[in-house]
């Protein structure tokens, strides 16, 4: 069976649901903080994961058009080749808007750094199951997202990144997990101005 690319299809839908709403503006201040919530998937490159649920928070402040920052925490768990892995992402991002924050529809594109603590469960070549295994790194991320303002005070979200992150991982591991922990997460939640 072959794979469609989940990337390209991804950013393709981004950007043909981005251009229906830029005439269309809803009150709202230009300045706002907002809190959100999200759920999402999370999938890693060159892994047999099959991928796994991500579940995370955010709060940001939005400048005047066309900059935001957003601080944000997400849990996700995944499970490949007999090794189970666990993640706190604490990362921080800004946001560039294609639409001024009175428009419905606001395309934007994101970039940032992010904490990750990751926690590992695995069998070794010996037949020992270890779950003491911990990485403590930093990682990159790039992305775009829509957020679309039904009111102004709650807006409906999809964001897609690229993570960039090399991780310690264990060496004694049964299966290779190889440091390169690049994946793609994908979500969808909404946020709420105060």
């Amino acid at each position: 069976m072959k794979r469609i690319p989940l990337k390209p299809l991804m950013l393709a839908v981004l950007l043909l649901c981005s251009s229906s709403g830029f005439a269309q503006d809803v009150t709202i201040d230009q300045s706002f903080s907002y809190f959100g919530v999200r759920v999402g998937y999370m999938e890693i490159d060159n892994m047999e994961d099959g991928g796994s649920a991500n579940i995370g928070f955010t709060s940001g402040f939005r400048f005047n058009d066309p900059f935001a920052i957003e601080m944000s925490l997400d849990y996700h768990t995944s499970e490949f080749s007999d090794v189970d892995r666990t993640t706190y992402a604490l990362q921080a991002s800004l946001l560039v808007y294609l639409a001024p924050a009175t428009a419905r529809v606001q395309p934007y594109f994101l970039g940032g750094g992010g904490f990750y603590l990751s926690g590992y469960d695995y069998w070794t070549d010996s037949g020992y199951r270890r779950t003491d295994f911990t990485s403590h790194k930093f990682g990159g991320h790039l992305g775009a997202g829509i957020d679309f303002w039904p009111t102004p005070e709650v807006s409906l979200t999809v964001d897609v990144r690229y993570l960039f992150l090399q991780e310690d991982t264990p060496n004694d591991a049964a299966a290779d997990i190889n440091g390169s922990i690049d994946g793609v997460l994908a979500t969808i939640g909404a946020k709420f101005r105060f």
